[in-house]
């Protein structure tokens, strides 16, 4: 899709050239902008682009270098949808790249799969406080919240995301979209989210394990009565406490949203 004045780039699905561009994407752009316990090999990356599970869109300049792009995973026994990367390189923000892409991956994504949620992890600002490699995570969180993300007021864990990798915390889940969350929405369903991360765990760690203080919290904090509101970053509850440190053996594919 060609982009426009206030868009100067033209964004690409990856399918469309036969994942061509994928290896400089992901060697320029994810490589880049994300700390090595939040990325997934690129032999992974197109593993997920050729099994139909992920999706990957590609910013361009008009003289077709990469500046920035998406990457998501698909859930579909919940029919969830996860903004696992998007990234923009230094030299393309500040223009609209970050914009661009969010929109067209929300517009792409819910065209062919209508997902009951399209759903993002960021760094809790609380927690984080970013570097010039990784971005600022409070100006992330604005520019997600300017285009009406919101969070939820979850004790939210990323899973482990590869063989000897950790958890991670401190991250805050955000919704984007979805046939659950139209613009007006101000609760999304606790049990779908549930189902949702049931599933995301399950495919990166393996099968539950009795125990498992941090995704017990997590998905019985989904429980709530009436719903999960959807609130602004500053409305958030205090931060949780982590129960301690969760590795696993199984490979898997990384999921973070990174700076846009």
């Amino acid at each position: 899709m060609p982009g426009t004045n206030s868009e100067p780039v033209t964004i690409l699905d990856a399918r469309d050239d036969d994942f061509r561009l994928v290896p400089e994407f992901y060697r320029t752009v994810i490589a880049a902008s994300f700390p090595t316990d939040e990325l997934e090999t690129e032999e992974e990356m197109m593993h997920g682009l050729r099994s139909g599970r992920s999706r990957v869109l590609i910013a361009t300049t008009a003289d077709g270098v990469i500046v920035g792009g998406a990457v998501g995973d698909y859930f579909p026994r919940s029919n969830v949808m996860l903004l696992s990367y998007l990234a923009v390189l230094a030299h393309g923000r500040g223009l609209g790249v970050g914009t661009a892409v969010l929109k067209a991956a929300k517009a792409a994504w819910t065209t062919e799969l209508s997902p009951r949620l399209i759903l993002l992890e960021v760094e809790d600002p609380r927690q984080f406080t970013g570097s010039a490699a990784f971005g600022d995570p409070v100006a992330r969180v604005r520019f997600y919240e300017r285009h009406g993300v919101r969070s939820l007021p979850l004790p939210y864990v990323q899973p482990a995301l590869g063989p000897d990798t950790a958890r991670i915390p401190g991250l805050v889940l955000m919704v984007l979209g979805g046939t659950d969350a139209p613009s007006d929405a101000v609760t999304v369903d606790g049990q779908l989210v549930a189902s949702f991360l049931a599933d995301y765990f399950e495919e990166f760690e393996g099968t539950r394990q009795p125990g498992d203080a941090d995704l017990d919290r997590l998905l019985a904090a989904c429980a709530r009565p009436g719903g999960l509101p959807l609130v602004t970053a500053a409305e958030l509850p205090p931060v949780y406490e982590r129960t301690g440190g969760h590795r696993h053996d199984k490979a898997a594919n990384a999921v973070s949203s990174g700076a846009p």
